[in-house]
């Protein structure tokens, strides 16, 4: 083997320097902490813009639901089977819980088995009312709610939703309804932003 051959495979051999190793891992270690960082409030708003999304198509499953039974989903809407909608079968409340002794059948499945809703719709965290564990974290709930009463006299239905990224804004949520004006919900109870941290709805027309 020629002399400058072996010049040149105990150069290839020779391996990284310690200055190198340490820059590599500096290097490393800076763009792992711009993850740490940044990845959190990406998640958060990727979840809140699915919000967002989940809440403008279930107002437009109700506002279907309406026309072909003149309600948004009330006492009288069943799920096909007999079962009574929402929180005690009064249509209103958590959108995706039951069934259970507390609802009879879902929101959800009502619009579903109605033929206005072709999937399954829930939070991103995959939670369905307060109940479950961790899905109730400093007084504040991560999924969906409907609510139809009155405001000023004239009805009105919302979905509701809590935005994690947004603050709280329960003065302004805790009014949306006459008091008292939930049926099923007693004038404390009603009281979706202090008792749940929501802060974002939408009216359905």
């Amino acid at each position: 083997m020629k002399l400058d051959s072996l010049v040149r495979l105990k150069k290839l051999n020779k391996g990284f320097t310690v200055v190198e190793l340490l820059v590599v891992v500096s290097v490393i270690v800076i763009l792992a902490a711009i993850v740490l960082v940044v990845y959190p409030s990406y998640l958060t708003s990727t979840q809140d813009n699915a919000r967002k999304s989940d809440i403008q198509q279930i107002a437009s499953a109700l506002s279907a639901y309406a026309l072909k039974n003149n309600s948004f989903v009330d006492a009288n809407s069943t799920d096909g089977s007999g079962n009574h909608c929402g929180f005690l079968g009064a249509g209103n409340g958590w959108f995706n819980a039951g069934p259970d002794a507390f609802f009879p059948a879902s929101i959800l499945t009502c619009l579903k088995n109605a033929g206005v809703l072709k999937k399954d719709i829930i939070d991103p965290t995959g939670c369905t009312s307060d109940a479950p564990s961790g899905c109730s974290v400093s007084g504040a709930t991560t999924a969906y709610m409907k609510a139809t009463c009155t405001k000023g006299g004239n009805p009105v239905t919302y979905v509701i939703a809590r935005l994690v990224g947004q603050p709280r804004r329960d003065t302004e949520v805790d009014g949306l309804c006459d008091s008292g004006t939930v049926s099923g919900f007693s004038a404390a109870s009603q009281k979706w932003g202090t008792n749940y941290g929501m802060n974002y709805y939408v009216t359905v027309r």
